[in-house]
């Protein structure tokens, strides 16, 4: 009985990552179909591309950030 565990181990993991991947395969494919999953396609141009001298300018640029956010209040 020995010798057969290795393979129905393998077998086993073989079968449970096809499960996964028609699983997610299926929900994909209804998740698209029905709208909840959309394809945008992205313009090059759009992508902006952020460059820093140093600390300094990532800190500022990430207080800017912050500053810019609305608060929220939790009650």
């Amino acid at each position: 009985m020995k010798k057969y565990t290795n393979k129905i181990l393998i077998i086993t993991a073989i079968v449970l990552v096809l499960g996964i991947i028609i699983g997610y395969t299926i929900d994909f494919q209804t998740g698209y179909r029905s709208g909840r999953i959309k394809y945008e396609k992205i313009e090059k141009d759009s992508m902006n591309v952020l460059n820093f001298n140093g600390l300094d300018e990532i800190e500022s640029y990430a207080d800017s950030l912050s500053e810019n956010q609305p608060e929220t209040s939790h009650q």
